[in-house]
């Protein structure tokens, strides 16, 4: 599997039929995680609650714990 590029920047396994936006929201949380900075921790929580279905919530939880 090929990283895929996006505004955030390369990623990992990108779900297929996935909404871009939640993609992009996703990558901009991982940074702010890894950031610690938890007011855009909590503005984009918002904004993917917006968009998000299981699908991009499982994939945020791959993201922030998949590489432990």
């Amino acid at each position: 599997m090929n990283p895929e590029p996006g505004p955030a920047g390369p990623t990992e396994w990108q779900p297929p039929g996935a909404d871009p936006r939640a993609r992009d929201i996703i990558e901009h949380i991982v940074q702010a995680v890894g950031d610690g900075d938890d007011a855009r921790i909590r503005t984009l929580l918002a904004d993917l609650a917006a968009v998000a279905d299981t699908t991009a919530l499982l994939h945020l939880r791959e993201r922030l714990y998949g590489r432990r």
